[in-house]
Parts: structure tokens; C-alpha cells; sequence
């Protein structure tokens, strides 16, 4: 069964929640990255999983917001390399660095960070977009082993990269910034029921980033997690997908609310679960600003019943 087969036969279903009024397919105003208050200017970016899809349109949105270095990781040099002259071609202003690393490797992972340390590189925004598919098969069907091999990408390295940030050896004591890109299938159904694995891991590691953010001092280190929208990335294809099983959003959409959601303007989000397509100034004003307000449990995984 070759990709093109196997992807006519995948279709998605993903209900878009009636939280808010306007939804989008692609940038807007509002969070593109040449806004002046969504400057990047001075900072480091660091992004898993960069060398294509999400991670490579958000590496070139942060350079569109003016970072002063963005470093991409992934597990082919052949291909960072490419990634990184192409981005240097295109963007004269950011100095752009490419780091081997395979997230999944505990030892890969350390290695990198041992590495920002010995160079005396800070990383002032933490991009969390390395993830890893699962197949259609359920669960048990798939094994033990397929299974853990998704938290050894989609759960391990959160945690992993997101404490190495917290605990850098920074003297400027600057804020930093982790942006987390989820998923819809921790909470819609019909996905969770094409992808069962993936979606396991995934609410996994969004409910270890929540916990994470409930703890941290929001005024020293932000995190927000959102569901960049229906994308169809390179692992969306080697899941069987293609042009005709939804109809995809463009891929500068999560991008562009990435660069958006490392400003104080994401604030309120810190520790919540958005959808990059919401219209953020309807999000964050009237109704649903106050309740935000007041609930600290809105737009968060919590247990349903009690």
C-alpha cells in the first residue's frame, strides 16, 4: 500500500469548539511576526523538530520578528545543514545555528544542552515542536514497545528540555518563554480515536507542561501550549494523509501565534490550552477574558464529573 492509498483512506474529523466566533486558516494581523510589539530582537530561539514542517515555518517566523539567533535541532545533519544555509540565505539579520540532535536520546539531548552551556549560549524561547506519530492500530494491538516509544519523544523530552531551561546559568535573569505546540486529539474524539497512541502520549506530556506551568513563577518563565491547527506536516503524510483527508490550514498560521505567545501579550495563557486558529483579540477580551480571570481551571485538562 503505497502513501497516496493509505491516505484515501484516512480522513480527519476535528470539530472546531464554538469558544470563539472567528476562526482562522492563516496569519493575520494580529500575530504576524512584523509587528513591533512582537519583536524578537536580542533573544535566542531554540526549536525541536525545526529541520522541516512546524518547526522549520516557525524558525523563519522568528526571524521575521528580528531574533537575534535561532537554532533549529533535528536527527539528519545532512538535512540542518541544508535548513540552516537556506534560513541564513533568506534572513541576513539572525544568526542561525543547527544542533543534532535526536529528542528522543536522552543522551543526544543532554549532549546538546552541555553544548549551549560550553558555549555560553542562554535560550531565552524554547520551541517545543518535535513530535512523534503513531499508527491507526489500538493501543494493545500496537504494542508496549511502539507505545513508549512515542513518550520517549512526545512526553521525555518536554520535561527534559524544559528543565534545562528553567535551570540555565543565566546572570541577566531575563524571562523566558516555552511554547508548546499540542494537540487537538488531547480532547477531541474523533481524532484520539484515529491516532490512538499519539494521542495518549500527547495528553501525556500537555498535562506534565500544565502541571509544569502551575508551578513556575509565570513572571519568570511563560508557557503556553496550543494545537497549531490542521497542518499537513511531513508526519502527517507518513501517517497516511494527503491533500484530500482535511481541508489543511496554512502551516504560518501556528508559526507566526509561536512568535506571538513568546510576548507578554500571551501572558493570560500562561499555563492554558489555545487553538492557533482562535482570533486571540476575541479570545482575550469580554466574556472569556474574565472568565479567565477567575478561573484558573478554564481552557485546562481537569477530571469531568466532579
Amino acid at each position: 500500500m503505497n502513501d497516496n492509498e493509505g491516505s484515501n483512506k484516512v480522513k480527519l474529523q476535528v470539530d472546531r469548539p464554538g469558544l470563539v466566533t472567528i476562526n482562522h486558516r492563516s496569519s493575520y494581523g494580529a500575530i504576524t511576526p512584523l509587528r513591533p510589539e512582537l519583536s524578537q530582537a536580542g533573544r535566542t530561539v531554540l526549536i525541536t523538530g525545526a529541520s522541516a514542517g512546524i518547526g522549520l515555518s516557525t524558525a523563519r517566523a522568528f526571524a521575521e520578528a528580528s531574533a537575534t539567533t535561532v537554532i533549529i535541532t533535528g536527527r539528519r545533519k545532512d538535512k540542518i545543514e541544508a535548513v540552516v544555509s537556506d534560513l541564513s540565505n533568506e534572513f541576513r539579520k539572525t544568526k542561525f545555528e543547527g544542533r543534532v540532535c535526536d529528542v528522543s536520546s536522552d543522551i543526544e539531548s543532554t549532549a546538546l544542552w552541555d553544548g549551549l552551556k560550553a558555549d555560553s549560549v542562554v535560550v531565552d524561547v524554547l520551541v517545543l515542536s518535535a513530535a512523534k506519530f503513531s499508527g491507526h492500530e489500538s493501543i494493545l494491538d500496537s504494542g508496549l514497545e511502539a507505545t513508549w516509544s512515542l513518550y520517549e519523544t512526545n512526553v521525555r523530552p518536554l520535561l527534559h528540555f524544559t528543565e534545562k531551561l528553567y535551570k540555565q546559568d543565566d546572570i541577566n535573569g531575563r524571562k523566558k518563554f516555552v511554547v508548546y505546540v499540542s494537540t487537538a486529539a488531547i480532547h477531541s474524539k474523533p481524532v484520539a480515536a484515529a491516532l490512538p497512541g499519539y494521542t495518549l502520549s500527547k495528553a501525556s506530556g500537555h498535562l506534565a507542561m500544565q502541571k509544569i506551568a502551575a508551578e513556575v513563577d509565570a513572571n519568570k518563565m511563560q508557557i503556553v501550549t496550543f494545537h497549531p491547527g490542521a497542518i499537513l506536516s511531513e508526519s502527517a503524510k507518513n501517517a497516511g494523509m494527503n491533500e484530500n483527508s482535511y481541508p489543511w490550514d496554512d502551516d504560518n498560521l501556528p508559526a507566526h501565534f509561536a512568535v506571538w505567545a513568546a510576548t507578554a501579550e500571551a501572558a493570560t495563557l500562561h499555563g492554558r490550552f489555545v487553538w492557533a486558529t482562535w482570533d486571540i483579540k476575541e479570545l482575550l477580551s469580554g466574556d472569556l477574558s474574565k472568565r479567565m480571570e477567575i478561573d484558573p481551571d478554564f481552557l485546562t485538562i481537569s477530571f469531568v464529573g466532579i
